[in-house]
């Protein structure tokens, strides 16, 4: 015969499981804004920031940006799976999926712009002076040029096809020197709040660790004390 407990246990696992089906949670949300935007010629899905909350039972949150040509939508934050949060805890900032003009579609992570090179639409292939192929945004798309830290000088055909051949063998790009992403420097400056939270969270925890240690140590002496230990005279 079961016990009321356990009653009560496989109650709440299944009033739980209803709760978090219910709220999304579990679904893959980048293949969701997908199907919505099948109709669309071309179109990138950004992961804008993404946060944790909570210790014991902690929930994670992910914003998207969605591109679509010039128009530029963010997202409000939505709850994700914590095993979809942490396959792509290393993207921010970075394309999680694109749809090119062609007609191509891509779901290997890569910086946000790559999609573009080689679209005669918004750029175009130029000789520098020493023989290389640089790439160069028109000067109506030349914010991208700043936004990727290209500082001007555009994009050398070399890195773009490093690029193409990661994207072939299904493995994230991170940039020639892995600028991107949420380790990388140009990252770090684009998205301050995300890496202020980080360290305020991190210092949180050091604290409560130190509070922890603190009573501890404060039960362990007065257990001394009881026992009729003392320290010093």
């Amino acid at each position: 015969m079961q016990s009321p407990r356990f009653k009560l246990s496989l109650l709440f696992i299944i009033l739980m499981a209803l709760f978090f089906q219910g709220c999304g949670v579990g679904q893959n949300p980048v293949e969701k804004i997908q199907n919505e935007l099948q109709g669309e010629k071309e179109y990138t899905i950004i992961l804008n920031d993404m946060r944790e909350e909570g210790n014991f039972v902690p929930s994670y949150f992910h914003q998207y940006r969605v591109d679509l040509g010039d128009q530029k939508t963010e997202r409000p934050f939505i709850e994700v799976d914590e095993s979809f949060y942490k396959k792509n805890k290393s993207y921010l900032g970075m394309a999680l999926a694109g749809k090119t003009a062609d007609g191509v579609v891509t779901n290997t992570p890569f910086p946000n712009g790559y999609q573009h090179v080689g679209n005669p639409q918004y750029g175009q292939w130029r000789q520098n002076d020493s023989g290389g192929s640089m790439w160069e945004f028109y000067g109506k798309y030349m914010l991208m040029s700043q936004v990727m830290n290209w500082a001007g000088y555009g994009l050398n055909r070399n890195h773009y096809n490093d690029y193409s051949s990661s994207r072939g063998r299904g493995q994230p790009y991170y940039g020639p020197k892995r600028e991107y992403g949420t380790s990388g420097t140009v990252t770090k400056k684009q998205k301050p709040d995300f890496f202020k939270r980080k360290m305020a969270k991190k210092s949180q925890s050091q604290s409560r660790f130190q509070d922890k240690v603190g009573k501890r140590m404060g039960r362990s002496k007065n257990t001394f004390r009881n026992r009729g230990f003392s320290f010093g005279k």
